[in-house]
């Protein structure tokens, strides 16, 4: 919750005439810290091509590097697109300064922009790289940061809006949009008979786009798109409407309007009868053939009998299969369509077989049902009518592991797979990788999975996806997150010319404490810990470690190696995780009494519990502690009194937003924990700000915020002169508090920014904490 407190100018020219002596003080920094820190902020580009990146880059090494370069290059291949010398531009970020303690952190910001009108259209990615170096020109001795490559859209977008006829003229408006057009400066609308053998009847120049401000708020990636309308009259006694009329929106680098072209093709229009259609089915799940089956009802069958099913290349924009269909009954269509006269008898079937067809994956096909005059070839030689499907692209990718499990010899694996890649890289491999890098593989022979080509019938060779392979490596060369990769290649060796799909990370160590029971004198621990690092490692260990990480305690785990058929079961993919459970019960010692302590379990090859070790840690654990339970806000949040300020040496506050605790420490020592609400997270960023501050002058007894309509009492500020304040859980207009903001005391974030305290807590913040005490905020 932000709360108010109105200021005097006075008190703020102070604040600020502070805060500048601060930031023009000597710099000193950690001349140990060897790290090469760096993050991009943020990227975007404009409709005109402008790409405005910003972000920092501090390091030590930086030190005798007076100039600095921010340079783009191509993503894939690594060539250099551009670069600018921004060695007297870069930008203030104490924010880095905070959490960095490294040479010029406090200027290590960049805001930077450069065109890519000219290369946009041919660059699939840019990666960033930001460079200190002692080269004028940017090269020589240079450290570098270089950040993730981010994607261009090379998507082509489109709609026709409008298709309509008026005083004599066919009137057509709509849109265009592709990131590949930023090179080809001549724009046409083109119309082509599709009746008349796709002939076409006109073309016009547009000289003046429209401005489309709502296509560049849906693609603000894309060039020009905010200019990407069109709006053209054409004549209209150049067109039969009782034909196929197919507008397209080109792109290109020919005045002429052919030459090097994007285009986008619209649906087609036209026809004096009603012209309807659908494909029921595409199916190429026994990788042989294409098997296809629908409906187009259309009355102009009357005149033009013969039917024929064409496959098209959409991307290719060729046709790579034809047949003649023979009619069947469609009652069902009937019914839909009562005022087509043949709906009755609309329906087809019809086989490509895939060899002769040599469809290509990545590619955008139409089925294409025609009636026509002709009885040769496709149709194209006499008047015929088109009903063209909706494209399906052959890009789908789907897989399921039905069993990972991980064995002694190496990784059990059991699935399916199916991508439409597979139509050119018929050599299927199982790969193991570890934090992404591959350990090891295995190539399969798929065998028949029917259920998955009932799922994935358009999909080529779904009928032939399913594998069981056993993966031979050593589970512990797996010590970090273990992806399975499934990789359809052309080489037979899987390495070139690939299309893979990788699953979801397997954790190599995992573990619960199940149950923690503590009484005065005792703990009792049982739960399971797995691990692809437990090879070789027969010592078992518990380990207490203290509020700030020393640890306190350990002892020797006897009974283990207890049978988990649960865990097991829930993950096989660790080694021997149905043998992972353990038991103990422990002496509390003094030292680790009234302590909130992590426990460790520790697999290890050391007698005494060090040496090559894998850990798992449990949740906080309140060993005999004084927090009050139930949480009452109307209550000290621990049975034992206030710590005296007096007493202490070094007292300061350390507020944690996701313990939901606020600590009052003396050095590195918890002197007193209270229950606290923070600020709640939005997309994993919480609404109270995180780092240092320091308690402000301004306090009081209670507010009251309008806007948000509810108030607080006992409020102290550390931020912003009465904008972020520690204070009571809410109250109403009428000064009641609130009871479910209450409930979440010491739960859950909520707040809009505060620090929300039981009342008696706030008030001794109040009223005891002297201004000028250390705030760490951290999550």
């Amino acid at each position: 919750m932000r709360g108010w407190d109105s200021k005097t100018a006075d008190n703020m020219n102070n604040f600020q005439a502070a805060f500048t002596q601060i930031a023009n003080s000597e710099t000193i920094y950690d001349i140990q810290d060897q790290g090469n820190y760096a993050w991009l902020d943020n990227y975007s580009i404009n409709n005109n091509g402008q790409l405005n990146i910003s972000g920092w880059h501090a390091t030590n090494k930086a030190i005798n590097k007076k100039y600095r370069y921010t340079i783009i290059l191509n993503g894939e291949t690594h060539q250099e697109i551009a670069r600018k010398n921004i060695t007297d531009e870069q930008v203030e970020r104490n924010d880095v300064a905070v959490a960095h303690d490294v040479y010029n952190a406090a200027q290590s910001g960049f805001n930077v922009q450069f065109d890519l009108a000219n290369v946009i259209a041919t660059t699939p990615s840019i990666q960033v790289v930001d460079r200190y170096t002692d080269d004028p020109v940017g090269n020589g001795n240079a450290i570098d940061y270089w950040f993730t490559p981010f994607n261009l859209d090379h998507g082509n977008y489109g709609n026709l809006d409008n298709i309509s006829v008026k005083n004599n003229q066919l009137q057509l408006s709509g849109w265009h949009a592709n990131n590949a057009t930023a090179n080809k400066k001549y724009h046409y609308i083109i119309v082509i008979d599709k009746t008349n053998n796709n002939r076409e009847l006109t073309r016009q120049r547009i000289t003046e786009s429209i401005s489309r401000p709502d296509v560049a708020k849906v693609y603000p990636g894309i060039y020009q798109a905010e200019k990407s309308g069109f709006d053209v009259k054409l004549t209209a006694s150049l067109f039969n409407f009782n034909h196929q009329l197919q507008v397209v929106d080109r792109y290109t680098d020919d005045p002429a309007g052919n030459g090097n072209a994007i285009d986008y093709w619209f649906a087609p229009f036209g026809g004096e009868f009603a012209n309807q259609g659908w494909v029921d089915d595409v199916n190429l799940a026994d990788g042989n053939n294409v098997q296809i089956s629908g409906w187009h009802a259309n009355d102009v069958t009357q005149y033009e009998q013969n039917y024929f099913i064409i496959l098209y290349d959409q991307t290719a924009n060729r046709q790579v299969a034809v047949t003649k269909a023979t009619s069947s009954t469609r009652p069902d269509v009937a019914k839909a369509y009562p005022n087509i006269k043949t709906a009755g008898n609309s329906g087809y079937r019809a086989k490509f077989n895939l060899t002769n067809a040599k469809l290509l994956p990545g590619h955008s096909y139409s089925i294409v049902s025609r009636y026509s005059t002709a009885l040769e070839g496709n149709g194209d030689q006499g008047a015929y009518t088109d009903y063209w499907s909706n494209p399906f692209i052959l890009n789908t990718k789907a897989n399921y592991l039905d069993q990972v499990q991980m064995t002694k010899d190496g990784l059990k694996v059991a699935g399916w797979m199916v991508d439409d890649n597979s139509l050119m890289r018929p050599n299927a491999y199982v790969i193991v990788l570890n934090n992404g890098k591959e350990i090891a593989r295995q190539q399969v022979k798929l065998t028949a999975r029917p259920d998955v080509a009932k799922i994935y019938p358009g999909v080529f060779n779904s009928l032939n996806s399913g594998f069981n392979a056993l993966v031979r490596f050593d589970p512990q060369l797996v010590n970090g997150n273990m992806q399975v990769l499934l990789r359809f290649s052309a080489d037979p060796l899987g390495n070139n010319n690939y299309s893979d799909q990788i699953s979801n990370n397997y954790s190599s160590n995992a573990g619960s404490f199940d149950q923690i029971d503590v009484n005065k004198a005792t703990v009792s621990i049982n739960g399971w810990h797995a691990s692809n690092q437990s090879v070789n490692k027969p010592y078992q260990y518990l380990i207490a470690l203290g509020e700030n990480g020393q640890e306190l305690a350990r002892w020797k785990i006897a009974e283990e190696g207890l049978v988990r058929p649960d865990v097991a079961k829930a993950i096989p993919y660790i080694f021997n995780s149905g043998e992972s459970g353990y038991r103990l019960s422990i002496d509390i010692p003094n030292n680790v009494q009234h302590h909130t302590v992590r426990f460790i379990h520790r697999y290890t090859d050391d007698p005494a519990g060090n040496g090559d070790y894998s850990d798992i840690y449990s949740n906080p654990v309140m060993v005999n502690n004084l927090m009050r339970t139930p949480i009452d806000y109307r209550l000290p949040s621990e049975y034992a009194p206030y710590p005296d300020l007096k007493t202490l040496n070094n007292f300061w506050i350390h507020v944690k937003i996701g313990n939901n605790r606020v600590y009052l420490m003396n050095n590195n020592d918890v002197v007193y924990t209270m229950y606290c609400t923070a600020g709640y997270y939005d997309h994993g960023i919480s609404t109270t700000p995180t780092g240092t501050f320091h308690i402000q002058n301004e306090r009081g007894n209670s507010f009251f915020n309008r806007s948000l309509g509810e108030g607080a009492n006992h409020w102290t500020s550390f931020l912003d002169h009465g904008v972020y304040l520690f204070h009571t859980v809410p109250t109403d207009a009428y000064g009641n508090y609130k009871p479910y903001e209450a409930s979440q005391l010491g739960i859950n974030q909520g707040s809009h920014g505060c620090i929300r305290l039981s009342i008696p807590d706030a008030a001794w913040i109040q009223y005891n904490v002297p201004t000028g005490t250390k705030v760490v905020i951290d999550n």
